[in-house]
């Protein structure tokens, strides 16, 4: 049997279990330009972790809401 063969045996066992096949395009984490990009974002992100104060904000706004049962 060929590996050809092989792959769809196992896609036709799979469907007939009741998954479904997907292909998903991910960043890729060697290119330079991504991890370029990934750490801007990270650093962005943790730059408004200090400055923001929503989220304590929404805590205090909401702190009623969920315990008035």
């Amino acid at each position: 049997m060929t590996s050809r063969m092989r792959v769809i045996e196992h896609r036709k066992a799979m469907e007939a279990e009741g998954f479904r096949l997907i292909q998903v395009w991910v960043p890729d984490v060697t290119d330079e330009r991504n991890r370029a990009q990934i750490a801007r974002e990270c650093a962005s992100i943790n730059q408004s972790d200090k400055t923001d104060d929503v989220m304590e904000w929404l805590d205090d706004a909401m702190s009623g809401v969920w315990d008035s049962e």
